[in-house]
């Protein structure tokens, strides 16, 4: 019987003696390497737009941390946004360059329904601001920034003339494929201003990505020849 007892003990210490051993080599890998950083920061370069902020943060920093970290779809995550707040392109790569894109737009209540006439030529949304982010190395960096003053691309330069939007703009984000110009099928982000009636005000216009100059473009003969 003493053998046995002597056996187990002996077993017990080896195992608790491997625990340890294990243990200790895992704390020194993350002392060594650091825990890995998964919370988005935005950049510090181009700053959020005022109306993209919630609670003194950027919305987007929430998005993709509750994308990554939580592992949260584009619905649960417009159910935890507040209401003004949208997500319609979650972590797709809309560019073709190889990163995920984040697509976000903001509302109120004062924005004019859509009219049945645009809603029947494909326009989906009506919004205030919109924001294209593509995240890199941890950083969300704004390549496309959408106010009731400007579009403006990611290095904050005005992609056309236009008048105010006092309205707010209508939205379609519609797929695009062409293999001479984009190495897979890219999203065009068509455009027009609403009346506060609802119809257009302006021209459509069509936001699409150049590769050549690795940012977004805007022209209102998208296409033409």
């Amino acid at each position: 019987m003493k053998k046995r007892k002597n056996r187990s003990g002996s077993l017990v210490v080896r195992i608790g003696a491997m625990i340890v051993i294990l243990a200790a080599a895992y704390f020194a890998v993350v002392l060594l390497m650091g825990e890995p950083d998964y919370e988005p920061v935005h950049s510090k370069t181009y700053p959020p737009l005022p109306a993209m902020m919630h609670e003194d943060r950027p919305v987007i920093e929430s998005i993709v941390l509750w994308h990554r970290i939580d592992n949260l779809d584009a619905k649960e995550i417009n159910q935890r946004l507040p209401d003004r707040f949208e997500v319609l392109v979650l972590g797709e790569d809309i560019t073709a360059d190889g990163s995920g894109n984040y697509v976000v737009i903001h509302t109120d209540a004062d924005l004019p329904d859509l009219h049945p006439v645009l809603r029947d030529a494909g326009y989906t949304h009506a919004f205030r601001d919109l924001a294209v982010y593509e995240m890199a190395d941890n950083t969300l960096h704004p390549i496309l920034h959408i106010d009731h003053e400007a579009i403006r691309d990611g290095h904050g330069r005005q992609l056309i003339d236009q008048v105010p939007a006092a309205n707010g703009y209508a939205l379609v984000i519609e797929p695009y494929k062409n293999d001479a110009l984009y190495d897979a099928p890219v999203k065009l982000l068509e455009i027009v201003m609403l009346s506060d009636r609802g119809r257009e005000a302006s021209d459509d216009i069509v936001i699409y990505w150049d590769p050549s100059e690795a940012a977004f473009k805007a022209t209102n003969t998208f296409g033409a020849p």
